[in-house]
Formats: C-alpha cells, sequence, structure tokens
C-alpha cells in the first residue's frame, strides 16, 4: 500500500500541482517554499507569480487589503500598515500589520502599491513586498554633476512605476541642479528584478521641477512639475513612459487645481485626473485625450450619506481602490480610525471603522501621526531579486 501510495504521488503532474499553489495565500507559499527544491523555483519563478497575482485580483469576495502610510510631524518618521477588510462589514478586525517604520529625514517620498509592491526613500531607494515582508536596499546614488557656482543646489527626487509590457517595477530618481534660474536634469532608472543591482542613467529629458507627487496608470508615471523655479511658470503634467523611459510634456487649463498643492492625482476609469476637495464637493481634471491635451472638467457633489468628510480638520481625501472608488481617511490616527468608500458612479458610501491600528506601541502618541495616504494593496511572493 505504501508503495502504491508513492507511486500515486509520483505521477501527479507537476503542472497541477502549479495550478493548484496559484490559489493559496503569500503567507502559505512562503511556507511551502521549503518543501523542496521543485516547489521553490516553482513559486519564485516570475511567471507563478505572474499568474499568482492574477489569480488572486480576480477573486471575488475576498476581503480588501489596504495599506495606510502614516508620518509623525513630530519627528517626520513614516509607519506603514496594511489592514485586510471583510467584505461587506463595516468594522475590520483587529488585524492591522505594522510593515515597518521608516526614520524621520528630509525626504517624504513614499510610493502608492504598484502589483504589490511599494518603494519610499531611506537616503538609498527601497523597494519592499509587504506580503513577505521582504526588502530591497538599492545602491546609493549621487548627483554626477558637479556645483556650477556656489549659489546653486541640487534636489532629489523619486518616483516608482509599473510597466505591464515588460511585466517590470522601476524605480526613477532624478537629481536637479537649480543655478541661476537653469535646471540641469541627471535621471537614473533602476529595473527591480533584472538580476543587475545597478542603477542605469537615461536621456535627460526636458528641465522641470517637480511637485512631491506621482502617480502610475497603465505604464506611464505622471507629475505636476514646473518649467523653472521663478515662480511665473504654469504647472505642466510631466508623462514619463516607464517602457521606453522618455519624458513629455503635457499642458494643463486650470491653474486653481493645476497648481493647488491640496490636489491629488488618481487614476479615474483607467484615465489621470487631478482631485481638489473642498467644501461639499470634489472638482476634478480628467486627461481623456493625451495626444491632444484635452482635459474634461467635473464636479461631484458629496453625498449627504458621507457629508462627515467635508469637515477638513478631521477628513483628507487620501487614495483610491483598484475599483475607482474613492478613499476618505480621518487626517490623524485616531481612534476610532475611519474611512469612507465612495463610489462615484453608483453614488454609494461606506464608513468602515479599522480597529486596532492605536493598539501599535508607536513614539510619542498616535495623535502626532497624521495620514499620508490610504490605498488598496494587492498580495504578492514576487520576488525583489
Amino acid at each position: 500500500m505504501d508503495e502504491d501510495e508513492d507511486r500515486r504521488r509520483e505521477y501527479i503532474p507537476h503542472e497541477l500541482v502549479s495550478e493548484i499553489l496559484t490559489r493559496l495565500d503569500v503567507k502559505s507559499l512562503t511556507r511551502f517554499r521549503s518543501v523542496s527544491t521543485l516547489w521553490n523555483s516553482t513559486i519564485v519563478h516570475p511567471s507563478f507569480s505572474k499568474s499568482h497575482l492574477s489569480r488572486s485580483s480576480a477573486g471575488a469576495g475576498a476581503p480588501v487589503t489596504l495599506v495606510l502610510f502614516f508620518i509623525n510631524r513630530f519627528n517626520s518618521e513614516r509607519t506603514i500598515f496594511s489592514v485586510k477588510i471583510p467584505p461587506k462589514q463595516t468594522r475590520s478586525q483587529p488585524n492591522p500589520t505594522r510593515i515597518l517604520t521608516i526614520p524621520g529625514f528630509g525626504h517624504p517620498f513614499v510610493s502608492q502599491s504598484l502589483n504589490g509592491l511599494i518603494c519610499f526613500n531611506l537616503g538609498a531607494m527601497c523597494v519592499c513586498n509587504p506580503s513577505t515582508r521582504k526588502f530591497l536596499k538599492l545602491p546609493w546614488t549621487i548627483t554626477e554633476n558637479p556645483s556650477p557656482s556656489r549659489a546653486s543646489t541640487h534636489h532629489r527626487k523619486n518616483a516608482f512605476g509599473f510597466d505591464p509590457v515588460s511585466d517590470a517595477h522601476k524605480v526613477l530618481d532624478t537629481w536637479i541642479t537649480y543655478n541661476e534660474n537653469e535646471l540641469i536634469m541627471e535621471h537614473k532608472i533602476f529595473t527591480v528584478g533584472a538580476g543587475c543591482n545597478k542603477w542605469w542613467k537615461i536621456a535627460d529629458g526636458p528641465p522641470y521641477f517637480p511637485f512631491n507627487e506621482s502617480v502610475c496608470i497603465n505604464g506611464q508615471i505622471y507629475f505636476r512639475a514646473l518649467t523653472s523655479m521663478t515662480g511665473s511658470e504654469e504647472a505642466v503634467m510631466v508623462a514619463f513612459d516607464v517602457n521606453r523611459e522618455e519624458f513629455r510634456f503635457i499642458q494643463m487649463h486650470d491653474d486653481a487645481i493645476a497648481n493647488s498643492e491640496e490636489a491629488v492625482l488618481i487614476e479615474l476609469d483607467g484615465h489621470l485626473a487631478i482631485v481638489h476637495h473642498h467644501d461639499n464637493e470634489l472638482s476634478m481634471l480628467v486627461l481623456t485625450d493625451e495626444e491632444d491635451a484635452k482635459w474634461v472638467k467635473k464636479h461631484v457633489e458629496v453625498p449627504a450619506m458621507c457629508s462627515e468628510v467635508n469637515d477638513r480638520r478631521r477628513f483628507k481625501f487620501a487614495g483610491t481602490r483598484f475599483s475607482g472608488e474613492m478613499i476618505f481617511a480621518a487626517r490623524s490616527l485616531e481612534k476610532p480610525f475611519y474611512v469612507y468608500f465612495y463610489d462615484i458612479k453608483k453614488n454609494e458610501a461606506k464608513k468602515v471603522e479599522i480597529c486596532g491600528l492605536a493598539d501599535f506601541k508607536l513614539d510619542y502618541s498616535t495623535v502626532l501621526m497624521n495620514t499620508m495616504s490610504v490605498c488598496e494593496h494587492e498580495e504578492t511572493i514576487k520576488c525583489l531579486t
């Protein structure tokens, strides 16, 4: 009988084993990597992680996973949590996970979640897979342009993008030298998981000075920028093609939103949108035609069912879900901590209490923790090397 059982095990097609594994959660897959060399090589293979992500993203009725970013306004430390919200519930179980706390310093960059990965600046750039709790620290970068004069200054900006064509995550590292109203650009690219632990320099592109923001949509990284530092220039939208590694400018026509520091860049039905929340409505500029720089202005009144978010002292527009629902969140890590999901198309809103966030031991006080952003997150087994 034992020999028969062993024989049956031997004839289980590995393709079937791989198919079964794609249906498991990341925590289980991490454990099962130690089953055998074959299972380990299967689970870490890029094609497997792609299939697993595709299947998990399409699962109906699964819990919504959010990644929440907070910044301590006393010491600038940034703390990142993940939390699962059960479907059709307005109160999450106390199951938040603290992914990491980033020491405070001058650079506030933390990216959105892209296909399960996030990126942040720790002096050196880092990429993190919150699902596996693995980190990749990228090589240190520094500008190669010497200061033309004592009055010149150097600025560093970063962005994170995903290229669906090559299935690759890329980090954009930009050094800007400002000298007598001249902007000297220096761009480098790092491809995650390419097997080469090295930055590659790319063409400098047009001069610009970006805002502290970015969003990646369909292989394009967008951010607003000024084309000079004189203060007389209007803001433009910069688009960076992650696959071609090329820059271009897109003109904007509504200065009230284009230059607002309160405005947020989001994806809306596959298009770039600039959203500004004021009073009881959302003002939006939606880029419907990128080639002709056609922007459509929209105004959406916040429904009475979630009018509480109009209290700008307590709530902020914090991000979006993959479905397009907008996320409003409490401005600080208060207890209880609430988020609203608002569906523009259906004009429906849901208030969700996230339990357990304030129970973590944090330096100083949770009152000092301001909300940076809240976005939906996909779990992935993807390796970073």
